[in-house]
């Protein structure tokens, strides 16, 4: 969940969203997909400024358009998207805690499309979503693990399969219960590797035994993890390049995407922060995270962007929190 401590904070959000693009920075080509070919044939406001989150010398996401805003006001807390694997062009996405345990349809400019409820589930913070593949075929996997106090003993991750837009249930959701051997953590940032395997990526500040500002923790949930009775320990498996800071929740890690096997052979990872996209290699076969390649900064003026997914010719599409929601799509590097 983002951190908003009174209505007034999302009012002005929502009123920022309606004011229109931010105006600045000469991302010329941002009406294009990058070669020379119309990004869309719906209207879209091509971003020119550097909006609340560029920081001096900064390198700033690329060729960003804002591409639309969701049209279902119901779905209000977007804090994921993942692309419908039967229907290219369609997304899923779904509401953190206080809201029904439904996943939302729509298209990149965020027109609705329908909405699904998903059986057997409770959302006390869902916060991350993700696709990847299952004894089923394809499935969705449903992060509940916010847990902005830290306090949480255990989470859960519901698995459904992929269900189709025209759906009015998904079949019954089979819950997966953990917990972090080094204690509570709040996570909103969830991928699924190929080979089955889930990687959770801590959001917030935390410190060393020496004090000094620590990277973001990573944990693995092997497939295997599905059929262990009861609840599992998830150890820490290893650590981001990116070190959210006290002071400014401009590195504090929302979203993340895995891509497809790129022309070198290695896969992409994307970490969203509210500030930046941070673009990482990733082993093709398990997704471990590697280098970081690029990290590029939102020209946007939105504060909660909370959803981040690849699109098919390298374009990053991103998702803010809040009703209207802004769509943005860009390029980093």
């Amino acid at each position: 969940m983002a951190d908003r401590p009174t209505a007034v904070r999302r009012a002005v959000t929502v009123a920022l969203m309606a004011a229109g693009p931010v105006v600045a920075s000469a991302l010329a080509a941002a009406c294009t997909d990058g070669r020379g070919n119309t990004a869309a044939t719906h209207r879209t406001d091509t971003l020119t400024g550097p909006g609340r989150w560029v920081r001096d010398s900064e390198p700033v996401m690329r060729h960003v358009v804002r591409a639309g805003q969701f049209t279902d006001r119901a779905l209000s807390e977007a804090s994921g998207i993942v692309p419908v694997q039967a229907a290219p062009g369609h997304f899923w996405g779904l509401n953190d805690s206080g809201n029904d345990e439904r996943l939302f349809a729509f298209d990149s400019t965020g027109k609705a499309l329908g909405t699904v409820r998903v059986r057997g589930a409770t959302n006390v913070d869902w916060e991350a979503l993700t696709s990847g593949p299952c004894p089923e075929g394809q499935c969705l996997f449903i992060a509940d693990v916010g847990d902005n106090s830290a306090r949480r003993p255990t989470r859960i991750i519901w698995r459904v399969p992929q269900p189709a837009i025209s759906a009015r249930t998904t079949a019954p959701a089979v819950p997966l219960t953990l917990r972090y051997a080094d204690g509570p953590h709040d996570i909103e940032a969830v991928y699924a590797a190929p080979d089955s395997s889930l990687w959770l990526v801590t959001k917030r500040p935390t410190r060393s035994a020496s004090g000094e500002p620590r990277p973001s923790r990573v944990y693995r949930i092997p497939a295997a993890a599905w059929a262990a009775a009861g609840t599992i320990t998830v150890p820490v498996a290893d650590s981001v390049p990116v070190t959210p800071m006290r002071g400014t929740s401009h590195d504090w890690i929302t979203d993340a995407s895995l891509s497809a096997v790129q022309p070198d052979g290695r896969r992409r990872l994307v970490l969203l922060s509210y500030g930046a996209v941070h673009v990482l290699d990733a082993d093709p076969a398990t997704g471990r995270p590697g280098a970081l390649l690029a990290r590029c900064a939102l020209p946007i003026s939105e504060r909660n962007a909370e959803g981040v997914t690849w699109l098919p010719d390298g374009r990053i599409l991103l998702v803010n929190e809040g009703r209207g929601g802004g769509l943005y799509t860009g390029r980093c590097p």
